[in-house]
């Protein structure tokens, strides 16, 4: 029976089939249908409609009834011919392309490929540790309340009927907005749920001169296991950039990277970001390193040329050569800490928009609910987020993450020093303060009672007390003392 294979995933075994020593084409063919069996497909994968025909039983040897077998498992039902050809070309280019992101993954290297495909056996088959180097992202699966005011409601993040997982909270500075944050973020680790905390003011920064601040800080990071990197002094494993083998698919991703760029510099023409779009699309193993050569060998200079060189100057992330993949790079909650940054909010907001960017296209796999519990990996949580959210109306970013994160098992929440600018305009438009399963607002007073009616859903007359904060949770408006990471250490 014939099946037509995509060239993307016929030309990625013909490059790794002798790196990895492979008996033949075969057998790297039958390992990526195995690999999409156990994984199962995304929702939005769709196969390249263009191909090679390949006889099933050449692919699948001895393996073929196997192999349909697990087809009809997955279906749930008896596929007849036609569905068994589509689904086996679906597996197979999904298959490949898994393999292509564990073997980028680990390096384009044999030996840690294989580390990689063992402790992912390790973990899904044997239920034991994974190989050393490779460390599990642990998925919880069970309900995650949290305490947010002192006298209130616990809120479900993932429960039978829950939405999406957002929370924003905003408030002036000193009002507690940023103790509260911590709380939260402790009360997710005493749940088993890790986080990523993208700090752009520096609020976990050592400050020696600061006692209570220092032990709060130590505390924090003790309680949760969580590991300070401070950008600048220190770079990232990950490389955001990426490419596909299939031109067409490539060319997709250089546009949406220079774009996401061009989001973070309006000072960018659309030339100029075609020009970046142009020079991605050359590189064989994109990095800002090898991305900065080519744009410097095409002759481009002014804007473009300085954003890539401000990224590389600043050593924000690892080669294409050296980097990790997710799955070891979120091996604990990690705090990233901006504040060497300074006043350059521009590269600022760029570095953060490129890692969750990464984050979105790697981890994008819908993780599926059982016994109305959304399961959960992770929490994405920006602080200041209000040097992102007005590049929304071309980013996207945010707006796709708040709608979607959850079921792919990272919620992403967002606080500001200002409640409206969750309210965004232009073509992206999103009223995250609406959107907003949790909202916790520190300074409502700040607000005109229209602008209290569209963020908190109610209207409050009298200004709060320092910690005190209004919470619109499930469609109630309530008011109250919140939590304090100083006071309450996350504990329940």
């Amino acid at each position: 029976m014939k099946i037509k294979i995509s060239k993307a995933a016929l030309e990625f075994i013909d490059r790794v089939y002798q790196p990895l020593r492979a008996e033949n084409k075969a057998v790297i063919g039958r390992s990526a249908i195995c690999l999409a069996l156990n994984e199962g497909l995304p929702q939005q994968f769709k196969a390249d409609s263009a191909g090679v025909d390949l006889d099933d039983e050449t692919i699948l040897g001895e393996m073929r009834e196997l192999v349909r077998a697990g087809l009809n498992l997955r279906a749930g039902i008896t596929l007849d011919d036609e569905n068994y050809r589509r689904q086996l070309k679906l597996h197979f280019d999904y298959g490949c392309q898994r393999l292509q992101e564990l073997w980028n993954d680990g390096g384009r290297d044999q030996a840690r490929f294989v580390s990689i495909l063992l402790g992912m056996a390790s973990e899904d088959i044997r239920g034991g540790a994974r190989a050393p180097g490779v460390s599990p992202m642990p998925v919880v699966h069970s309900e995650v309340k949290l305490k947010v005011l002192a006298d209130a409601p616990e809120w479900s993040m993932n429960g039978s009927g829950t939405k999406n997982g957002l929370l924003v909270i905003s408030g002036e500075p000193g009002s507690g907005k940023s103790q509260l944050a911590l709380d939260l973020l402790a009360q997710l680790s005493g749940n088993s749920v890790r986080f990523v905390f993208f700090d752009l003011k520096g609020e976990m920064e050592e400050d020696p001169s600061n006692k209570q601040t220092q032990e709060n800080r130590k505390r924090f990071l003790d309680q949760t296991g969580a590991q300070h990197v401070r950008l600048i002094r220190q770079d990232l494993p990950i490389n955001p950039l990426y490419r596909d083998p299939n031109p067409a698919v490539n060319s997709q991703i250089a546009n949406e990277i220079a774009a996401l760029i061009r989001s973070f510099a309006p000072q960018l023409g659309a030339n100029q970001q075609q020009a970046l779009s142009d020079a991605y699309q050359q590189l064989s193993a994109p990095d800002f390193t090898s991305f900065l050569l080519q744009l410097e060998q095409d002759g481009v200079t002014g804007v473009p040329l300085s954003i890539i060189k401000r990224i590389v100057d600043c050593n924000l992330f690892a080669s294409a050569q050296t980097a990790i993949g997710p799955e070891q790079w979120l091996s604990r909650s990690l705090v990233i800490d901006f504040k060497e940054f300074g006043n350059d909010n521009d590269t600022k907001a760029l570095a953060v928009a490129l890692i969750l960017n990464f984050l979105m296209k790697r981890l994008n796999k819908n993780l599926a609910v059982k016994g109305g519990i959304q399961p959960l990996k992770m929490v994405l949580f920006v602080d200041e987020a209000h040097l992102l959210l007005p590049k929304e109306s071309k980013a996207g970013l945010l707006g796709s993450l708040a709608r979607q994160g959850r079921s792919w098992g990272f919620p992403v929440w967002l606080a500001s020093q200002d409640a409206d600018a969750f309210i965004t305009t232009g073509n992206n438009a999103t009223n995250f303060a609406e959107l907003a399963e949790c909202g916790v607002h520190f300074s409502p007073h700040t607000l005109k009672d229209a602008q209290q009616k569209m963020i908190l859903g109610g209207v409050i007359h009298r200004e709060f007390k320092k910690t005190e904060a209004a919470l619109r949770l499930q469609g109630k408006l309530l008011a109250g003392p919140t939590r304090q990471f100083w006071r309450d250490g996350g504990k329940a």
